[in-house]
């Protein structure tokens, strides 16, 4: 029973404190609504370019068209000026543009390679591949139309012009991301750090007030539960652990699912994984937390950490590129093996085969985190 009133008096703790309620349940859902907000289209559309027709030919006014015609982009200029373009470029007025050479056509009738080049920002990085990738597909369907006329004026049929001019026909079909959006990329990535971080540092506020209130001479939850130090510090632990649960799930079961996001889950391989998750970050957030003296110190310090966290983890940086002894000590943090495991169980329907690896190491963090925040807690929490 002393168990239990250790876990009753932890969340009546939480809900008696506005910054831990706001901290350990009101942050996750605020962040699954406007963390997702900004990619909401998914995929970039209509970016505005530039086109320098330095030929002023039917060919090249034809592969204007097909540009236009491109749903990736919206032609703003079209003109024989390049530094005008240029300097649009610039500005930020248009985000990629297209150079016509003169002699285009004529180029093209004598069977000559032409090259159009062409120039994107590459500090967006989505918008400049959308700007290469929809002139790209203007271009090939002007070559390809090129080349079909070519067959056909030797004799060709129709389907064997189109065969020959096409003799492997390209079909994407994306398995997973099927609208290739990058909402659908960043965000389940991102979410089991978002959980582990609102974790630890509302349990760094919650242990850094029980700090102050003991140094006022008041008697803190974590003094009051050193009559049971085991079931106390066990019961401390498994009531944060369930709001890790809880967020944990929430984000798994319910966020994918009304973002759109694509899902394969496997129930089973979920439910353990968010309970091996919420353990061992849990057990995480209580051995960083005796650290903390003052409530808003653990905030101060923790929240510059998630950038760094994310890299680690092996999801936007290659974990191979990372130095040796980084790539190592990536997984004493629960977001490494929780992100990987994550992606793989909530997006790929991987089974438990395939996340051994990570499932594994979130048990070994429960083990080594939890035995050294329980000897941590006690030390400090012990009656003077």
């Amino acid at each position: 029973m002393s168990f239990v009133r250790a876990m009753l008096a932890t969340w009546r703790a939480v809900l008696a404190d506005a910054g831990a309620v706001l901290l350990l349940l009101g942050a996750c859902v605020a962040y699954s609504f406007f963390y997702p907000l900004p990619y909401e289209r998914e995929t970039v559309e209509r970016v505005p370019v530039a086109v320098v027709d330095q030929d002023d030919s039917p060919l090249s006014r034809q592969l204007i068209r097909f540009a236009m015609a491109s749903p990736q982009l919206a032609v703003r200029q079209i003109g024989r000026d390049l530094p005008a373009a240029q300097a649009a470029l610039a500005s930020g007025e248009v985000l990629g543009l297209a150079l016509i050479p003169a002699g285009f056509k004529a180029d093209l009738q004598r069977g000559k390679r032409v090259e159009v080049q062409i120039a994107g920002n590459a500090a967006y990085a989505l918008i400049n591949k959308t700007v290469l990738s929809g002139f790209a597909a203007a271009a090939g369907t002007l070559s390809a139309g090129i080349d079909v006329r070519r067959f056909a004026s030797h004799g060709a049929s129709m389907q064997q012009a189109l065969d020959a001019a096409m003799p492997v026909n390209y079909i994407a079909r994306p398995a997973f991301n099927v609208n290739e959006g990058y909402g659908s990329y960043v965000v389940p990535g991102v979410a089991p750090l978002i959980v582990q971080q609102t974790l630890v540092i509302g349990m760094s506020l919650l242990l850094g007030l029980w700090a102050e209130q003991r140094r006022a001479g008041l008697a803190p939850l974590p003094t009051r539960l050193q009559a049971r130090p085991w079931s106390g510090f066990f019961g401390l632990w498994a009531a944060f652990a369930a709001i890790g649960l809880l967020n944990a799930l929430y984000f798994f079961g319910f966020v994918f699912h009304f973002q759109g996001y694509p899902q394969a889950p496997r129930l089973v391989e979920m439910l353990a994984l968010a309970a091996l998750f919420a353990l061992a970050s849990s057990a995480f957030g209580l051995c960083l937390g005796q650290f903390f003296d003052v409530r808003e110190r653990g905030m101060q310090l923790l929240l510059f950490s998630s950038i760094p966290m994310l890299f680690v983890s092996g999801f936007p940086w290659p974990a191979e590129s990372l130095p040796e002894p980084i790539a190592t000590l990536r997984w004493l943090l629960p977001s490494t093996p929780g992100i990987q495991a994550s992606l793989a169980v909530n997006q790929l329907g991987a089974p438990f085969t395939a996340v051994t690896t990570e499932l594994l190491a979130l048990a070994a963090q429960i083990v080594g985190w939890g035995a050294a925040a329980a000897w941590l807690f006690r030390r400090r929490w012990a009656p003077q």
